[in-house]
């Protein structure tokens, strides 16, 4: 999201207790509104007034009033409080019935479901409110599904239990930047025994029975000696490694495609090594019993069903 939000903000208790003390222009009545003393009130005053680098309030033994700056501050505070609770209003306003929660890890959030998220609001339709809740892989199995209808995991398929729907197979293939693939052409166009000098990225760890190197290497053969590895703990930020020009790196099927097709990156083979693993949706209690969870699943699937479009180096 672009604009200031890097910045640290103070807490909404402080920015409460700002508006009430400049609306009754008093500390003790800010203190009583907001349940709290008038020292505190005084205090926190202080503390914005620390972390803003400017005052606030100009006072005269009982009597307080804004400061240009104060004024400045608190049509910002104002209109933000405002829109706060119009959002705390909407988003509670929406009916159970029209809500659906999506649990899955980093990389399949970022690189299978938001590429596609407005594709999948079409397909729900307006009325449907989609959420993604993102966690780290290994915290899916451990989550508190209680709030959450689907969550999108990887497991081999011989695993997959009867509570899981197949959303798509996983597929592999190894992919660079172009930049990367025009630097090391005479390499890569040698078998796969010769690239033992190139440098390879993988996952640090592997999440969720994600596939390895070795994975590929059984269908296409091994280098010849062994290469060396750079791990990188996240599959989103390995793929901007092998974007910037780093390495070699596999590139999962439905994870790529969108940036094959912006030219971001090439494959080094004209074809994907399916493995007998896949990622799953698996329902929830709370969300076998909800239509919408059902529909949303049903639009998971169709749109992981169009193959992505290689682009390769080797053509």
């Amino acid at each position: 999201m672009s604009g200031p939000y890097h910045v640290p903000l103070p807490s909404i208790r402080a920015l409460r207790i700002f508006e009430s003390a400049v609306r009754h222009l008093s500390f003790s009545a800010a203190a009583e509104e907001c349940h709290t003393t008038q020292p505190a009130v005084s205090r926190t005053i202080a503390d914005l007034e620390r972390r803003l680098s400017v005052r606030l309030f100009e006072r005269d033994h009982r009597i307080i009033r804004l400061t240009e700056a104060g004024e400045i501050f608190h049509r910002s505070v104002a209109i933000g409080m405002e829109r706060i609770a119009a959002g705390v209003i909407a988003a509670s306003s929406i009916p159970e019935g029209q809500r659906v929660v999506v649990a899955c890890g980093h990389g399949t959030s970022h690189l299978f479901v938001m590429p596609r998220f407005e594709a999948l609001r079409r397909a729900l339709g307006e009325d449907i409110c989609l959420r993604i809740l993102t966690l780290d892989y290994d915290m899916l199995d451990r989550m508190d599904d209680s709030e959450v209808d689907l969550m999108l995991i990887f497991e081999k398929n011989s695993d997959a239990s009867e509570d899981m729907v197949a959303v798509f197979n996983e597929a592999i293939t190894p992919v660079c930047s172009p930049g990367f693939a025009a630097t090391h052409t005479q390499i890569l166009d040698r078998p796969v025994a010769e690239w033992s000098s190139m440098p390879f990225l993988r996952l640090a760890r592997s999440a969720q029975c994600w596939a390895t190197w070795h994975d590929w290497f059984e269908s296409a053969g091994y280098p010849e000696p062994l290469p060396r590895y750079t791990g990188i703990e996240d599959y989103v930020y390995l793929l901007e490694a092998v974007i910037s020009g780093q390495g070699l790196a596999l590139g999962w099927r439905h994870f790529i495609d969108h940036h094959i097709d912006s030219g971001a990156l090439v494959t080094v083979s004209d074809s994907f090594v399916e493995l007998d693993r896949g990622c799953f949706a698996r329902f929830t209690k709370r969300g076998r019993l909800r239509p919408v969870a059902h529909q949303c699943l049903d639009a998971f699937v169709g749109l992981a069903g169009e193959p992505p479009r290689l682009v390769s180096c080797m053509s």
